[in-house]
């Protein structure tokens, strides 16, 4: 099979398209945050435990993803979670408490997991080795669209629709995408490998695989985690309605779109593990900058941190989908990011909110910018041969 990207980036685009959509799903919770915790008369606290609970669904989905793509090839394996995120949504849109909206958005995470080992596993085939960086680059755009227009379309909706009315039109848009993936789709000539303990062993023995679940972490705790508590932190902190915060946070995610490609051919222009410790320090330090600054200088904060921090993940992923056999890619993926997820995403968001229900949230935001900076450090321990 012939490779190529440049002549024709069309089934990269309908993967970003899908993943667009994967994601907005799991981080919509964030934006429509404060009017779930008015609604069923939630804390702070108890509203950050569905962050932990649809990183937890993600973290037993991602590592099963193997026995799925095994069974029914990458392509279907795709349009599979997207129907299961689009049942996981409809369940949430009838939510009326706490414990099924718990329940709910863990199975949305478990819904959620099959799509990014496939995806990767598909575009990797497709793709050349030197094209594979902005390949995933612009794989990359769709979360950063993500970020930037959920927040927007929360402030839009709301004020005529339901928060649950919300979810039940992200419910119906994702079984579209099924359906047009179904029909549409790049068909991968590979399977997925179902994990064994053999392989799983081996893997687990590689002290860089460690490494990369800890960079992965603080990458996803960069956008992610903050993402996730930032709508709450300029409502409940500083004072800001609704409508500004979320308009605020979807504006400074403009210039992200940009800067997801721009971390793909910076990693191919300059390396993987420079290219990652670099961002990694910049967006910890201007976490911590969002913590400690004063009102009047949040918003430049607020734009640059998700500027530079979402250039980690092209790099990130272009090293993930280059280790191990070809045909075993995807279980790499599929060990490496649960726990980093569940972490950035799950445990770092609640820590934060459990921090400020007692009147720590300045420092809950610094404690993880000095978390996320530390990265640098540690890219410096991964074997060189890891970036072949």
């Amino acid at each position: 099979m012939t490779r190529q990207f440049a002549p024709s980036p069309a089934p990269i685009l309908l993967l970003a398209f899908i993943f667009y959509l994967n994601f907005i799903s799991r981080i919509i919770l964030a934006p429509l945050l404060p009017a779930i915790e008015h609604s069923l008369g939630i804390t702070h606290g108890q509203a950050g435990t569905l962050f932990l609970c649809i990183s937890s669904g993600y973290f037993i989905s991602l590592p099963c993803s193997g026995f799925v793509s095994a069974r029914l090839g990458h392509k279907r394996a795709i349009v599979t979670t997207m129907a299961a995120i689009s049942v996981s949504m409809l369940a949430i849109s009838a939510a009326s408490s706490l414990p099924f909206l718990q329940i709910t958005f863990f199975l949305l995470g478990l819904s959620a997991g099959p799509y990014l080992p496939s995806a990767i596993a598909t575009i990797t085939e497709l793709c050349e080795p030197r094209q594979l960086g902005k390949a995933l680059g612009l794989h990359e755009i769709a979360p950063n669209l993500a970020f930037l227009s959920a927040p927007l379309l929360v402030a839009w909706l709301l004020p005529t629709l339901h928060w649950q009315e919300v979810t039940l039109l992200l419910a119906a848009t994702s079984a579209t995408a099924a359906l047009v993936y179904s029909l549409a789709g790049k068909n991968s000539l590979l399977k997925g490998t179902a994990p064994t303990f053999t392989n799983c062993r081996e893997l687990a023995a590689q002290p860089a695989f460690w490494l990369m679940v800890i960079l992965f972490a603080m990458g996803i705790t960069a956008t992610l985690g903050i993402y996730s508590v930032l709508p709450m932190f300029l409502v409940s902190e500083q004072g800001m309605d609704k409508h500004a915060a979320n308009t605020l946070i979807g504006l400074s995610r403009t210039t992200t779109l940009a800067t997801a490609f721009l971390g793909g051919w910076l990693a191919d222009k300059f390396g993987f593990k420079q290219t990652m410790a670099v961002v990694l320090l910049l967006s910890g330090l201007f976490t911590v900058l969002i913590g400690l600054s004063p009102a009047r200088l949040l918003p430049y904060w607020i734009w640059l941190q998700p500027f530079v921090a979402v250039c980690f993940f092209a790099p990130g992923f272009a090293l993930l989908s280059q280790t191990g056999p070809t045909g075993s890619r995807n279980i790499v993926i599929s060990l490496t990011i649960p726990s980093a997820f569940v972490i950035g995403g799950g445990l770092v968001p609640a820590a934060i909110a459990r921090l400020a229900d007692i009147g720590y949230f300045p420092l809950g935001l610094t404690l993880a910018g000095l978390f996320i900076a530390s990265g640098c450090l540690l890219v410096a321990l991964l074997p060189s041969a890891a970036e072949q």
